[in-house]
């Protein structure tokens, strides 16, 4: 149940998400260097990467739900439930790859959304490997965005991969993409946002359909930010009103809640990871500048106590 935004600035985006899970699991950021193993493929082969990547990961493994690369790609995947998405056989003809691992791929493999869309028809989603045994394969689907403000999301649909224009700059959960876009415009009118009664009407539920309407609107209605910082700042504003506290949300079949565990922003033109815990109200930052060692994957940990400083 995670909801991602875009923020257009006047040289590049900024792109953010709440990240709302109930398992019990660590998260950190993750540094992966060029030429390193990523993951590999569907028929066994290992597959590198091409740019240096910066993202969010859980216990410290690889697998990114999201993340930026050296030239200003982001990308994040949400839960997307459905029947059928993938295929259950591998094509030679195509890479074969796991959900599990795309994101990687794209942001280790694609400078921008243009070069991504293009390789798109050569790639392909299967649940099982060319042994026919089944692997991690994640009913997700995915939001790109990059310097050139242009924003995508890509979803499985039978056994094919679909890419959708965003001019929303809004992803949430299932249904489909299409499905959000009819709904948003049956509850507004696109042209005149400023005559809807907001305080009033506003969807305030957390299920898939209002997140996406909130969030479209808060992000269309936000003042223009003047720089990055700016863009950063309101990213956070907004996306701290999609949050889910712990203990709102329970699930019925485990002993869980769900709720925030992180939100985070990414800067286009900076090429910069911003994070903040639900824990902590202080944002950690890092960019490809900041890591010594550019050739070995590296580790960062949040402090995710409840931070407070003095006024001076």
């Amino acid at each position: 149940m995670c909801t991602g935004i875009k923020i257009n600035y006047e040289d590049g985006c900024v792109m953010g998400r709440t990240m709302d899970y109930e398992v019990p699991l660590n998260y950190n950021v993750i540094y992966l260097p060029k030429k390193y193993n990523i993951c590999n493929d569907l028929m066994g082969n290992p597959l590198y990467s091409k740019y240096k990547t910066l993202g969010l990961c859980f216990e410290n493994r690889d697998p990114l739900k999201d993340g930026i690369n050296e030239y200003g790609l982001m990308g994040i995947t949400n839960a997307f439930s459905g029947f059928n998405l993938y295929s259950n056989q591998t094509k030679s003809e195509k890479l074969n790859i796991s959900s599990f691992n795309y994101l990687n791929y794209a942001l280790t493999n694609y400078k921008s959304v243009e070069e991504l869309i293009e390789d798109l028809p050569n790639i392909h989603m299967s649940a099982k490997d060319h042994r026919g045994e089944n692997i991690i394969s994640p009913d997700f689907h995915f939001m790109f965005a990059d310097s050139t403000k242009r924003c995508i999301v890509i979803e499985p649909r039978k056994g094919k991969l679909i890419y959708y224009e965003n001019p929303y700059d809004v992803m949430t959960n299932s249904p489909r993409f299409e499905s959000h876009v009819r709904r948003l415009n049956q509850i507004l009118d696109l042209d005149n946002l400023e005559d809807f009664n907001s305080a009033k009407d506003l969807p305030g539920g957390y299920d898939p359909i209002s997140r996406f309407i909130k969030a479209f609107y808060l992000t269309k209605m936000n003042i223009k930010p003047n720089s990055a910082k700016e863009a950063l700042s309101y990213s956070y504003n907004i996306m701290g009103a999609m949050t889910m506290p712990n203990g709102f949300v329970k699930n019925k079949k485990y002993d869980y809640a769900t709720y925030t565990r992180y939100i985070c922003s990414y800067d286009s033109k900076n090429k910069l990871l911003t994070v903040k815990s639900n824990t902590n109200p202080t944002v950690y930052q890092l960019g490809f500048e900041d890591i010594e060692d550019k050739d070995t994957r590296q580790a960062f940990f949040l402090d995710t106590d409840f931070i407070v400083e003095k006024l001076k």
